[in-house]
């Protein structure tokens, strides 16, 4: 097995207030251009571009509530897994 082949997936996320701009019609551009941000960033600094994926999930999967200013805040995050092959 090659040194660090295992894949990563890098998720997107956003809170459940609506958006609705040029750039992000819905929170599901901004959760997937929120993951391939960070895909660029990463491969900026070496890591292969074919380990990577990015993933929007928009409001889905909330790590806490949205009705506070703190819960919005918690839920707009960007997640980095690595995968076991």
């Amino acid at each position: 097995m090659a040194p660090h082949a295992n894949p990563i997936e890098i998720e997107g996320y956003t809170d459940d207030q609506a958006i609705s701009t040029a750039e992000f019609p819905s929170n599901w551009e901004l959760s997937a251009a929120r993951a391939s941000r960070v895909v660029r960033r990463l491969a900026e600094f070496g890591i292969n571009e074919n380990r990577m994926r990015a993933i929007g999930y928009a409001a889905n999967l909330p790590v806490t509530s949205n009705t506070t200013v703190e819960g919005r805040l918690r839920n707009r995050r960007v997640e980095i897994l690595i995968l076991s092959i």
